[in-house]
């Protein structure tokens, strides 16, 4: 594996430091055990954020699906992913409370038309990187002021991979949105309702296939329909709890960019004679 814009021959001109033998060995001492000290740190950190993403994911499952009243009285909602729901809240097929839809200018909004077209427009695709935005374009094709939409890729490991989209935008391909026909349904919710929902549907895809997720699986799909006023209360909550999250992890996340900077520091004063390591490494090993 080569180094990016370095030929072979221009390594080769690279002058290094070449300590005596017993020095090499006592570096390489140092930095195995302060590294993996650094790395242990890291670890922890990572461990973190992903108990944060479970915790979270949690809360959002168990607001959507059970309301914010513990002492609400519950029924059996007869769907699997659902289980018993708050005994206000009735239970719908998708197909009767929304509608999905794929741009008509998907296969021409190619990553390389957009850089040759580039405008104010966000144009959104299957990828997941960059919010999801593949590119920009001079015109758009939906308009969903502040209300907003829902937002779904449809094809790949990140098949039903959730977002909520504003304002103007297009779509490429490997994605569609969702936006709901009801006056009983409010958007907010349901960007955290069908999170769970597709969390499951993603179970049930065996390992050997390709994940993919058509308008007809999202229309035979039931979900809960609590009262607005309550869908309301539970986007509130919601909104406020998993900024929590979202603060904590974005602290842990720090934390680790940190540890590795220092890492790197650590390594380049260590190779290069900024740091005693021999004395380190002595006073460390030498008996109490």
């Amino acid at each position: 594996m080569g180094i990016p814009h370095v030929s072979g021959d221009k390594l080769k001109s690279f002058g290094i430091p070449l300590p005596p033998l017993p020095e090499q060995t006592a570096i390489a001492e140092f930095l195995d055990r302060e590294t993996g000290k650094i790395d242990e740190l890291v670890a922890e950190q990572r461990r973190l954020m992903e108990l944060l993403k479970e915790k979270r994911q949690a809360v959002i499952s168990h607001a959507v699906t059970k309301g914010l009243n513990p002492h609400a009285p519950m029924k059996p909602s007869g769907i699997e992913w659902l289980g018993d729901v708050p005994a206000g809240w009735t239970v719908r097929k998708v197909s009767q409370l929304f509608r999905a839809g794929k741009g008509k200018n998907g296969q021409m909004l190619t990553k390389e038309f957009c850089g040759a077209n580039e405008g104010e427009y966000p144009v959104y695709s299957g990828q997941t990187e960059n919010e999801g935005v593949m590119g920009t374009w001079d015109q758009f094709e939906f308009d969903f002021g502040e209300a907003g939409v829902l937002f779904s890729t449809t094809v790949g490991a990140k098949a039903m991979h959730l977002r909520q989209l504003f304002g103007r935008f297009s779509l490429s391909q490997n994605c569609m949105i969702i936006w709901t026909t009801s006056n009983l349904c409010i958007t907010r919710f349901f960007y955290y309702h069908f999170q769970p929902l597709f969390q499951w549907q993603r179970s049930m895809i065996p390992d050997h296939m390709q994940p993919s997720f058509r308008m007809e699986d999202l229309y035979a799909c039931a979900i809960a329909l609590p009262p607005t006023d309550e869908q309301s209360a539970i986007v509130a909550f919601l909104d406020s709890e998993l900024l929590k999250f979202d603060t904590l992890t974005a602290e842990a996340q720090r934390a680790i960019d940190l540890l590795q900077e220092r890492r790197t520091a650590l390594i380049s004063a260590a190779v290069t004679g900024q740091i005693d390591v021999q004395t380190k490494v002595a006073s460390v090993s030498a008996p109490e």
